[in-house]
C-alpha cells in the first residue's frame, strides 16, 4: 500500500518537539506497518532540497509557480497525474492545492482523505462564506473521508452540508517523551532566566502575535492580576514572524495605557528548547484565542502538567475539560476570565490538580497509538482491506 500526503510545507524539522509532527506521524506509523509513504508539497524557500528521504519517507517539493503556495505548478500536477498511490491524504483548505489533489485523485479513481484544517472565524467575509457553502462543500463531498479534529469542526461542516457519513473525527497527539522529567522543576526555568524573562508566576501564552489569537483581551485583564501579584509576568511566545507587525505595536501600546507594559515579555524565534522550559516553568498557560481548529498548545500544556485558562470558543471546549483540566471562560467578559486566573493563581493545590488530571488526560485521550489505530482503520475501511495488510 503507498499513502501520498499532499501539503502545503515539509520542513525536515517535522520530527522536532513543537514543530509540524502532526504531518509527520501519520507517515511513520505507515512505514512501520510496511506502507510506502511519500509527501507531495512545495519548497517554500531556497535551501529545501527538491527531493530527499526523511526518516524513510519521500519528499518531494514542486516549484510553487508564480503565486507561492499556490497548485498552479505543473510539476505538481504531473506528479498528483503520475501517483500509484493508493490513498491521496490531503492536508489544507482554500489555497487550492489540496482542492486541486481532490479533483484529480477523482478524475483517475483514487482514493482520498480530506484534512482541511477548517477554521470558523467569528466574522467570515462573503467571499469566504460563498467558498465555504459552494467549492468547500463540493470537495467535502467529493472526498472519501473527511478528518477534523474536534466534535466542534465536525458540527460546523455538517451544518454546512457535508455527508456526515464522510466525517471523522481523528485529534492531533501528544508527546510525552518531550516532557519526560518535566515533574523536576528544579532547572526549570534556567533558558528563560539566562534570556531576561523573571515573573512569579509566570503566566504563559504561544501563539502568533495577531489579533484573532486574543491577546489584547488578557492583557486587560493583567491590572487585576498585577494588584494581587506585583511580581506576575505574561510571557508570549510567537514565531519569528507574525502575520499581522503592527499588532506588536498595538498590544503594547495598551500595555503602557493600562501601565502594565513592565509585567508583559514578547519574545519571537524561539528554539525548541527555550518553549520547552517556558512550558516548564510555567504558572498556568493562558489560551485566549477566538478561531482554533484544535490548538496545540493546549494539548502541549496539559502534557507538560500546566493548567489552562482558554477562551471559550470554536474547538477549545473539546480539549479542554472546564473546571477538571483548567477553565474555559470568554475572554471578551474580562471580569470572568480575570477571576479564572486569578483563582488558578492563588491555589497551589488547585493548579497541581488540574496539572495532573491534563496530564493524564494528554496521554491517554491523545495517546498517539490509540489515533493512529483510528486512522488506519479509517483507511482499510476506505480501502476495503484488512488493516494488517
Amino acid at each position: 500500500m503507498k499513502l501520498l500526503q499532499v501539503v502545503w510545507n515539509f520542513p525536515n524539522t517535522v520530527m522536532r518537539p513543537f514543530d509540524m509532527y502532526y504531518f509527520y506521524w501519520p507517515l511513520r506509523e505507515a512505514v512501520q506497518r510496511g506502507w510506502q509513504a511519500e509527501v507531495l508539497t512545495f519548497q517554500v524557500n531556497d535551501s529545501q532540497p527538491a527531493e530527499e528521504i526523511i526518516d524513510g519517507i519521500r519528499v518531494r517539493r514542486c516549484p510553487a509557480g508564480a503565486r507561492k503556495g499556490r497548485p498552479f505548478s505543473w510539476p505538481f500536477i504531473a506528479a498528483l497525474l503520475n501517483t500509484d498511490a493508493n490513498i491521496i491524504y490531503c492536508h489544507g483548505y482554500g489555497t487550492g492545492s489540496s482542492e486541486l489533489a481532490i479533483f484529480l485523485a477523482r478524475l483517475h479513481g483514487r482514493k482520498v482523505i480530506f484534512v482541511p484544517h477548517f477554521h470558523a472565524y467569528p466574522s467570515r467575509r462573503p467571499l469566504r462564506e460563498f467558498y465555504d457553502k459552494i467549492l468547500g462543500r463540493l470537495f467535502f463531498n467529493l472526498s472519501h473521508r473527511v478528518i477534523v479534529f474536534t466534535d466542534y469542526t465536525a458540527c460546523l461542516l455538517r451544518d454546512l452540508g457535508v455527508n456526515k457519513k464522510r466525517l471523522h473525527v481523528i485529534p492531533h497527539v501528544s508527546r510525552p517523551e518531550i516532557f519526560a522529567d518535566v515533574s523536576d522543576r528544579r532547572e526549570a526555568g534556567s533558558l528563560l532566566r539566562e534570556a531576561g524573562v523573571t515573573g512569579d508566576p509566570l503566566i504563559l501564552g504561544i501563539g502568533q502575535l495577531i489579533e484573532r489569537k486574543g491577546w489584547e483581551y488578557i492583557v486587560r485583564c493583567l491590572p487585576a492580576v498585577i494588584a494581587r501579584f506585583p511580581q506576575a509576568k505574561l510571557l508570549i511566545l510567537g514565531p519569528s514572524q507574525p502575520a499581522e507587525p503592527a499588532f506588536r505595536q498595538h498590544l503594547e501600546q495598551l500595555a503602557t495605557k493600562l501601565g502594565v507594559i513592565d509585567a508583559i515579555q514578547i519574545l519571537q524565534d524561539n528554539s525548541p528548547a527555550f518553549i520547552r522550559d517556558a512550558y516548564r516553568a510555567a504558572t498556568i498557560l493562558t489560551h485566549p484565542s477566538f478561531v482554533e481548529s484544535f490548538g496545540m498548545v493546549l494539548l502541549e500544556a496539559m502534557t507538560a502538567g500546566v493548567p489552562v485558562v482558554a477562551h471559550q470558543g470554536t474547538g477549545i471546549p473539546c480539549i479542554i475539560d472546564d473546571g477538571v483540566t483548567g477553565y474555559v471562560v470568554n475572554v471578551r467578559d474580562t471580569q470572568a476570565y480575570t477571576s479564572a486566573l486569578l483563582e488558578l493563581l492563588s491555589d497551589p493545590a488547585l493548579r497541581q490538580r488540574m496539572g495532573a488530571e491534563g496530564q493524564r488526560q494528554a496521554i491517554t485521550r491523545f495517546k498517539q497509538a490509540e489515533v493512529a489505530e483510528q486512522l488506519f482503520t479509517m483507511f482499510a475501511d476506505v480501502l476495503g482491506i484488512n488493516d494488517s495488510v
